[in-house]
Order: C-alpha cells, then sequence, then structure tokens
C-alpha cells in the first residue's frame, strides 16, 4: 500500500514539473525578449593616406631639411650643366667668343662654391615666405588667383635672398669664363683691386632684374602645369614628369627674360676705356638703348639657345632633386610623417 502511494506521489509530481515548464518559458528566452538589440559598433573611418599631391607636404619639412634640399638641389643642377652657362657667356661678351671643349670646365670652382648657399638661401626663404603668405591670406581667395600671386612673391623673395650669394659669384665666375682673368683667384684679386669689396657687388641690379622674374616665371609655370597635371591624373607627378614640367617651365621663363641677361651680363664684364677712364655703359637702360643700337635689336636676344639648354634643364633638375630629397626625407620618417607633423603642431 505504502509503494503504490509513493508511486502516486511521483507521478503527480512529475506532471506538476510538466505543466510548469509548459506555462513558463525559459528564462534565458525571456530575458532575451527583455532586453533591446544592442547597436552594432560603426566601422572605424579608413584613414587617409599621408600623400605628396599639391605641396601641402613641404610644410612637413624643417626649415634645415629645406636648406638641405635647396643647396644640394642647386650643386647638382648647376655643376651638371656648367658647359652651357659658359657657353652662354662667351657668346654675350660683346664680338662673342668660340668655345672649345677646354673652355666648358673654367670658372667651376666658383661655380660650386656658391651654389649651395645660394640654393639653401633660395628654397628656405621661397618655403618660408609661402608659408607665411598662406597663413596671412587664409580667408582670402583673391579671384582664385591667390596660388599663383602666393607662388610669385615667395619665389621673387627667394631669388632675392640668393642674389646676395650669386652676384659675388658671377662677379668670380664670368671673367673668367669670358678670359679677362686666368683662374677664380685672380678674378677675386682683380675685383679687391678695382673697387674693393664692393666689386663683387657690381650688377646687382641687372642680376636682380634677371633673377627676380627668371624665379618667379618658372615657379609660376612649374606649379601651374603640375596643378593641371594633377587636375587631369588625380596623382602626384613622378620624377620623369616632375623633371618635363620644371624644363618647359624654366624655359619659357628663359626665352622671356633673355634680353636682361644679356645685359646684366655686359654691365657685368664691362671695361673702361684706358684713355677716358669711362665705362661703356652707365645704367641698365643705357646698356640696353647702346646694344640694340650699335648691334641690333636681334643682339639682345644672343645666346637664347644656350640659355634655354641650361635653364630649361637647370629648373627641372632643381625643383626635382628638391623635391626627391624632400620626399625621401619624410619618408624616412614612417608612413605616417604627416600625422606625425600635425601631433607636433598641436602641441
Amino acid at each position: 500500500m505504502m509503494q503504490r502511494r509513493s508511486a502516486l506521489c511521483l507521478v503527480a509530481l512529475a506532471a506538476c514539473l510538466v505543466l510548469a515548464t509548459a506555462q513558463e518559458p525559459p528564462q534565458s528566452s525571456t530575458e532575451e525578449a527583455a532586453e533591446p538589440a544592442k547597436p552594432k559598433p560603426k566601422p572605424k573611418a579608413k584613414e587617409t593616406e599621408c600623400s605628396f599631391k599639391g605641396n601641402a607636404w613641404k610644410n612637413s619639412l624643417t626649415n634645415s631639411e629645406k636648406m638641405w634640399g635647396g643647396a644640394f638641389a642647386r650643386l647638382c643642377a648647376q655643376t651638371v650643366l656648367h658647359p652651357l652657362d659658359t657657353m652662354r657667356t662667351r657668346k654675350q661678351v660683346k664680338g662673342g667668343l668660340p668655345t672649345t671643349w677646354k673652355d666648358c670646365t673654367k670658372g667651376l670652382i666658383p661655380q660650386m662654391a656658391g651654389a649651395m648657399p645660394a640654393g639653401a638661401l633660395q628654397f628656405m626663404a621661397y618655403e618660408s615666405s609661402k608659408s607665411h603668405l598662406n597663413k596671412m591670406l587664409a580667408n582670402v581667395t583673391l579671384g582664385g588667383m591667390k596660388p599663383h600671386i602666393v607662388e610669385v612673391c615667395s619665389a621673387s623673395l627667394g631669388a632675392c635672398a640668393a642674389s646676395l650669394v650669386r652676384v659675388p659669384q658671377e662677379r668670380v665666375k664670368q671673367p673668367v669664363q669670358a678670359d679677362m682673368y686666368v683662374n677664380w683667384l685672380a678674378a677675386i684679386k682683380g675685383n679687391m683691386e678695382k673697387g674693393g669689396f664692393g666689386a663683387f657687388f657690381v650688377g646687382m641690379k641687372a642680376t636682380i632684374m634677371r633673377d627676380v622674374p627668371w624665379n618667379a616665371l618658372s615657379f609660376l609655370f612649374f606649379n601651374a602645369f603640375k596643378m593641371i597635371y594633377e587636375g587631369l591624373l588625380d596623382t602626384a607627378p613622378n620624377q620623369r614628369d616632375t623633371m618635363v614640367l620644371g624644363a618647359v617651365g624654366g624655359g619659357l621663363a628663359a626665352i622671356i627674360m633673355t634680353p636682361v641677361d644679356v645685359v646684366k651680363t655686359r654691365l657685368m664684364l664691362q671695361v673702361a676705356d684706358p684713355k677716358t677712364g669711362e665705362l661703356p655703359y652707365a645704367s641698365i637702360g643705357h646698356c640696353m638703348a647702346k646694344v640694340a643700337a650699335e648691334e641690333g635689336p636681334g643682339a639682345l636676344m644672343k645666346g637664347l639657345v644656350p640659355r634655354m639648354l641650361y635653364l630649361g634643364p637647370l629648373a627641372s633638375i632643381t625643383m626635382s632633386v628638391y623635391e626627391q630629397v624632400g620626399k625621401a626625407i619624410l619618408v624616412r620618417k614612417g608612413p605616417r610623417w604627416c600625422k606625425k607633423d600635425k601631433k607636433k603642431s598641436k602641441k
């Protein structure tokens, strides 16, 4: 009897458990229904890579890095193209001078000695003034001409800075190229005897009148062509294309400024009349008018071909090497060089 009652109790208990489980849903499913669905995490925005398009990447270079880049670029360009510079100078001398292979190395030492400091001053002044002008004109558009105006102004300031070295360099180099002195030491001695330290800056105005517009135009043309290139191809130009753009810009600027270059050469190489002691040219305007009157207007374009062959590649090599050196410096800092630069500026 007891066993029968126990069995009935077990059956009843089992039935109660079955009914309870049938009426109440599982605890886990109830909790899931009560809790709202968690929003999926948004995918992180892909960080933009550091780009060499445009000119903003140059702001990541320090002043010393810009100086070294400019110095090395100018040294490479002027050394490689020195024979063409000698041919140009000898053609522009009154009456002209023939050029042999032996003549092509004349004046090379002062050329190389002045190239690095001139390049360092030029690019430091150029980049620094460009950065300051862009900050000053941050809220100004100037009718869409702001990039070109900034380029002309900063390139002009860079050329003025370089003239502090370029003019004495030319006063030593060009007389040697024109066979007026045996070597650069004799040229230095001759200048000191003629007018002391001030003799090294004869022709300063003509040099500035030549170099400032040429630099302004060549940098303007180069950056304008570069903007068109990047707009069409949506990528920064490679080294070969950079050299082509620089050569075209420098060549066009060389054509425009050839008459001033002829005047500069004549002023620097003029010799006083032994009888009267008077110089043949009194000023830039007098020199230009006298050359055109005595030798014909075509004389003001003397040396055009070697000048184009010199200044086109000069701009090409200088700008290409400068940009390649700058990019190499930034690449060595790591793939996030532009992010590092932003962090430094925030600090």
